[in-house]
């Protein structure tokens, strides 16, 4: 029992070490970091609009931005067909084609630069 008793004191000792090292690690992240440790050339982000390549006729297979309505940002999508006039059928990228729904030539913001 005595041997019991020590391998339970070793355990609770080393569990004890571990988390009084792992809190003191936490508080440290809680601190913000000096300047002099921040980032000198942090990669910026453009607040200019992107501009993407715009054509009078989009052909089957283009990948495009496109503005939906209510929707805040652009999303990538593929024509799968060109309807009449202004009217083209597209269908989201990772989405199979039969959820193609009809965009509108004024909704389509020009060819994914990402292409």
């Amino acid at each position: 029992m005595s041997e019991l008793t020590k391998i339970a004191s070793i355990l609770f000792k080393n569990l004890s070490d571990a988390l009084l090292s792992t809190a003191s690690e936490l508080s440290r992240l809680d601190t913000p970091a000096p300047l002099s440790q921040a980032e000198d050339n942090p990669e910026l982000v453009s607040l200019e609009r992107r501009t993407f390549t715009k054509r009078e006729n989009y052909r089957v297979g283009d990948r495009i931005m496109i503005q939906l309505d209510g929707c805040s940002s652009p999303i990538k999508a593929r024509i799968s067909d060109v309807l009449q006039g202004s009217l083209y059928l597209a269908y989201f990228l990772r989405q199979p084609k039969s959820t193609a729904r009809e965009i509108r030539h004024e909704q389509i913001l020009g060819l994914d630069p990402d292409r």
